[in-house]
């Protein structure tokens, strides 16, 4: 990367700061806890002098350009720690093997535009926010010395679990395989909210792969489940623990997604409507309901 070059002395520094700018839904591969879905803002600030029209950078086009370069890195993305001890196919084939510590076993392949890999022992937001910025600082216009980005969690009061899947049918990026999000849930009972129902729940459902019945191969009597399917960016297949997993009916989507466990909870409580609010990433998602 270009050394950045000096402000001049008759036009001081400043900064340009642009909040939540983007958010990242993603998958990440962990030494620890295996195959994890995460969702983080991505908050950004420029150094630099400001130019004839009195800015240092135009908002607008300052957002689009840092959204659409990030977006591009790593969204809708698996990402991939090379450094990890656990990684068996670190170079560019289209399968990976992953052992976590504790010996669980993930096997995914995939075309390279869905997986983003690391040169990192763990996935971490401190790090991947300085790999970002060494990227994005390349397309700033040459009035601007320095970019910083920041990856922080949403804060969430109440239940939160993370979740990793992929839509075959899907249009967009959303088809790519184990990537997933960081989710807000809640659950009412006869207009009442239950956190006690959501958060336990939410419990259960940390870091689980969400897949489709209608992807799922044969899985055998080792505990394992394995999901495979074409979409448009190409062929994707994942094999994990069963224990890791849940299995809807038709596309995992966060439509299915609120209806599974509103559907279950029906069940669970007679005679009492159920509502559920599932979070996909940060801001949007789907509601159901069922009578108990």
């Amino acid at each position: 990367m270009t050394t950045p070059s000096a402000p001049s002395a008759d036009t001081p520094a400043l900064q340009l700061f642009v909040e939540h700018v983007t958010h990242i839904d993603c998958g990440v591969l962990d030494p620890d806890l295996g195959l994890r879905g995460a969702t983080w803002l991505v908050d950004a600030t420029l150094s630099g002098a400001r130019g004839e029209d009195g800015m240092l950078f135009d908002f607008g086009p300052a957002k689009k350009l840092l959204k659409a370069r990030i977006d591009a890195l790593v969204d809708h993305r698996l990402l991939v720690p090379l450094g990890a001890p656990g990684l068996e196919s670190p170079d560019d084939s289209d399968t990976l093997v992953f052992t976590t510590r504790r010996g669980d076993r993930i096997q995914y392949a995939g075309p390279a535009s869905a997986t983003t890999r690391l040169d990192m022992p763990r996935i971490e937001a401190a790090p991947l926010a300085r790999w970002l910025q060494d990227r994005v600082f390349a397309d700033m216009p040459a009035n601007v010395d320095a970019l910083e980005l920041t990856l922080r969690a949403e804060i969430i009061e109440g239940p939160v679990y993370d979740y990793t899947h992929g839509l075959r049918g899907h249009d967009g990026n959303c088809q790519r395989l184990a990537h997933g999000h960081r989710c807000r849930l809640a659950i009412a009972l006869d207009g009442i909210d239950r956190a006690d129902i959501a958060l336990a729940w939410a419990d259960a459902w940390q870091g689980v792969f969400i897949g489709s019945r209608g992807d799922e191969l044969a899985h055998d009597t080792a505990g394992r489940r394995a999901f495979a399917y074409r979409a448009p960016q190409g062929d994707f297949a994942l094999d994990i623990a069963a224990a890791h997993c849940v299995v809807v009916e038709g596309p995992a989507t966060v439509e299915n997604i609120a209806d599974h466990i509103a559907r279950v909870l029906a069940q669970r409580y007679p005679g009492q409507a159920v509502e559920v609010r599932a979070y996909e990433g940060v801001g949007k998602g789907a509601i159901a309901r069922r009578q108990g």
